[in-house]
């Protein structure tokens, strides 16, 4: 009969044991992603699905940059779209969640990956007023805990962000029982098992007595609570059963937070998988992606590429995988929350810019800007004269005898003897002091000298014509 019974509650114990591993799970909740923060106009749609097989969710999501898109940068919010359409999840450990992230491209610029534009954060919005709210034990009252900052975002952590108390091994050895009872794990029995072990300040000194016990455990004398490896805390203070409050101990809260996010979450893209060394190594967490830790501005060039103009086919640009740690995501993150945000932009690809060229000159101005010494003033001349004054050597004054009567004393002369004669050479001769000031001007002597003499000798043709008409006024008397 006392076998039998000892097998029930054996059975029993392992039920219980099942039972509390499967309600140990934790919770995405939207409060992470109250606001999506992705470009206007660029539409998504989302389906999902859930492999029962593999634990895992899978979302794909189809981005769609409309015709009239004309911004210079988009910006992709993948967590603040997907809770737009979905309630806060649960998961357990070893659960994950994966990513495929398609766009067409139908407007009429090209589009790339913005270098250095994907952010992975813990997405605690918790605003530095709300530091100081009294945490009562509770949970009914406060929301953060007072003075407890992570050393991921340098933010208060939210009570529903905070590890439970569970019956570990190190408060077990406080207590000097072996009980997982609730009843003997009250604030009031630790403050006062701490207190009468010389923590004087009880609950506020339960972290210094953990870093006692874990370097009296591992022969190690370690100062902090996170300078123990994942494995060594998990196997003291993050093991055993919940007892129903959480840790009120900033530095426990602090130590909790950012296990989670550098060590339990964790992300890898396209094929890359994990194993539990980078689970203890922080390889892939989120915390190492917030710190820019892994290089994905080459991966998602290589993906992305030039989204061109007026896309025929969707392009898949980005496969991401998340993964929660099974062995080391214990009992303390049971019913705990958390969330991420997910964001990166691309960028319009904009024309380019040739630089400035000189500008040439025009036909008419080359002449003027290349050799501007060719240029002289042109002053206008009687047209009768111009060949005079540009071959001044090979014209000579010709000599005409009187057809009516020759003169005893013959006299060269350039016109007939009429009174038009003489008005026309002085209006020649009027010309020619104009030119003949004008060479002067230029400075061309030998011109000047040219032009002289051509006046004497009008002058003298002058003279003769007008003793010849004296002549023939005289005969004809």
């Amino acid at each position: 009969m006392k076998k039998r019974l000892f097998k029930v509650a054996a059975i029993l114990t392992m039920i219980t044991a099942l039972i509390s591993s499967l309600i140990g799970s934790i919770k995405a909740e939207n409060t992470f992603a109250k606001e999506n923060t992705g470009s206007e106009g660029v539409t998504v749609a989302i389906k999902d699905e859930y492999d029962k097989k593999k634990w895992q969710y899978n979302y794909y999501f189809e981005y769609t940059i409309p015709e009239n898109y004309d911004e210079k940068t988009i910006k992709i919010d993948l967590i603040g779209d997907l809770m737009k359409y979905y309630e806060a999840g649960t998961y357990v450990p070893g659960d994950g969640e994966n990513f495929y992230v398609n766009i067409i491209n139908l407007s009429k610029n090209e589009y790339v990956y913005s270098n250095g534009s994907m952010k992975i954060t813990d997405g605690n919005y918790v605003e530095e007023k709300d530091a100081d709210m009294a945490y009562t034990y509770d949970n009914t009252e406060a929301e953060y805990i007072k003075g407890a900052y992570t050393s991921l975002s340098n933010r208060p952590i939210a009570v529903k962000n905070t590890v439970w108390r569970t019956s570990n091994s190190a408060l077990k050895e406080l207590l000097g029982i072996t009980s997982n009872s609730s009843k003997n794990y009250t604030n009031e029995l630790i403050t006062n098992a701490l207190i009468e072990a010389g923590y004087e300040n009880g609950l506020d000194d339960i972290d210094d007595y953990y870093i006692d016990y874990m370097n009296k455990k591992y022969d190690k004398n370690k100062e902090k609570l996170d300078e123990f490896s994942v494995k060594e805390i998990c196997e003291s203070i993050f093991n055993g059963y919940i007892v129903g409050v959480r840790e009120a101990n900033k530095n426990i809260a602090s130590l909790g937070y950012n296990m989670l996010y550098n060590n339990l979450l964790m992300l890898t893209l396209d094929d890359d998988t994990v194993t539990n060394d980078d689970c203890l190594a922080g390889r892939f967490s989120l915390g190492s992606w917030m710190r820019n830790e892994n290089n994905v501005d080459s991966y998602m060039n290589e993906k992305t590429g030039t989204l061109e103009a007026g896309m025929k086919e969707t392009r898949n640009i980005l496969n991401a995988h998340l993964h929660i740690s099974g062995p080391y995501m214990t009992n303390p993150y049971q019913n705990t929350s958390w969330g991420m945000e997910f964001t990166f932009s691309l960028d319009k690809v904009e024309p380019p810019t040739e630089p400035p060229t000189e500008q040439e000159p025009t036909t008419e101005q080359e002449s003027t800007t290349e050799n501007p010494t060719r240029q002289e003033p042109t002053t206008e001349r009687p047209t009768e004269h111009e060949s005079t004054t540009e071959n001044p050597t090979e014209q000579e004054p010709t000599t005409e005898k009187p057809t009516e009567q020759e003169s005893t004393t013959q006299q060269p002369t350039t016109m007939s003897a009429t009174s038009s004669v003489a008005e026309s050479s002085a209006t020649q001769r009027a010309g020619e002091v104009a030119a003949d000031e004008e060479l002067v001007k230029t400075g061309d002597s030998r011109k000047a000298v040219m032009y002289i003499s051509i006046i004497v000798a009008v002058g003298l043709v002058s003279a003769v014509v007008i003793i010849v008409n004296k002549k023939r006024a005289i005969y004809k008397k």
